[in-house]
């Protein structure tokens, strides 16, 4: 007689996530993976997002206040029947193997997996284009060992007990958390290649910098934990990088009425954070050939500008949380 099959147990937390929470579920009902379990978790929503997921039959549980996704998953995870835990997005779409190509290194004995390469949903704009061909350039850096494994989404249950599931202090950084814990306790995390999903990331330039500075302002724990947080000479070093950065307009006004010296440093304090993380940095350096390969020149021509505004946002962001404002 055959071993039935694990049963897998895939938990979404969402927060105001009308637009995409349907898709999300119907993709997953579709799944080719059986036994599967699907547990929604709404975190005290103000939109329609309840109404939709009462449409479907799954398990539903709801917060009367917004708890963050830490909360969320743990609390989705105790009522969780499944030996595999799978971890999903709400405004993400999932392909019908998806879950099964997951849970395969798990039922092999791996401990915990993660999917790439991830794309964009709905993907038309350059800096949709730049986010995904991001997502491609960190997969295969990963593939060819240059990259460490920095996330998982699929985990046996005991693995999570033992390391003491998300840590809900943390607003953001407490999927990468879990996984430095679970690197230390030795658990081996294993990397599905070939099985892409697709997530909604910002479409606009305005909403681009948004998220990576609010992101680096609520990040302030993890990097506190993990010293990840400037200290020191570095810190000085950093603060004066934000000054010098904060004033780039007023360097050209200062070429024209002083020295044109004053456009030389402009022009050095851009490079610093636009040209030069190009040419160093591994993965951008990958994500800029990318754009030359598949002949996207206006790609390529606008990643510098990009670059500069990923790099200036979170910076700002770090700076922000590190004078306590928030």
């Amino acid at each position: 007689m055959s071993k039935a099959p694990l049963m897998v147990s895939v938990i979404i937390p969402c927060y105001n996530e009308e637009e995409t929470i349907g898709g999300c579920i119907e993709s997953l009902l579709a799944q080719s993976y059986k036994p599967l379990e699907i547990i929604v978790i709404d975190d005290a929503s103000t939109d329609k997002t309840p109404e939709i997921v009462g449409r479907y039959q799954v398990k539903f549980l709801r917060f009367d206040e917004n708890k963050g996704p830490a909360f969320a998953r743990n609390f989705g995870f105790k009522h969780a029947k499944g030996d595999i835990i799978v971890f999903c997005e709400a405004d993400a779409f999932y392909p019908p193997k998806y879950i099964e190509k997951l849970v395969t290194p798990l039922l092999k004995g791996t401990d915990a997996s993660i999917s790439c390469p991830r794309r964009v949903l709905n993907k038309k704009g350059l800096i949709p284009e730049y986010i995904e061909k991001r997502f491609y350039a960190a997969c295969e850096l990963t593939k060819a060992n240059k990259r460490p494994i920095m996330g998982a989404w699929a985990f046996r249950r005991e693995v999570l007990e033992d390391v003491g599931l998300f840590d809900e202090n943390l607003r953001v950084g407490e999927d990468r958390d879990l996984v430095e814990r679970l690197k230390r306790k030795g658990y081996k995390i294993e990397v599905v290649f070939d099985n892409e999903w697709h997530h909604k990331e910002p479409k606009t330039l305005k909403e681009f910098a948004k998220f990576h500075f609010w992101r680096s302002v609520e990040g302030k724990k993890f990097r506190k934990r993990w010293g990840l947080e400037p200290k020191g000479f570095k810190k000085l070093i950093f603060i004066g990088r934000n000054i010098a950065a904060i004033m780039l307009p007023i360097y050209p006004v200062l070429a024209i009425f002083h020295n044109i010296i004053w456009l030389l440093i402009f022009f050095g304090v851009f490079f610093a954070e636009s040209m030069f993380p190009i040419i160093y940095d591994r993965e951008l350096r990958l994500t800029f050939k990318l754009a030359l390969k598949d002949r996207d020149y206006k790609l390529a021509l606008a990643m510098p500008f990009i670059c500069w505004v990923e790099i200036r946002t979170r910076a700002l962001g770090i700076f922000y949380a590190m004078l306590n404002v928030r």
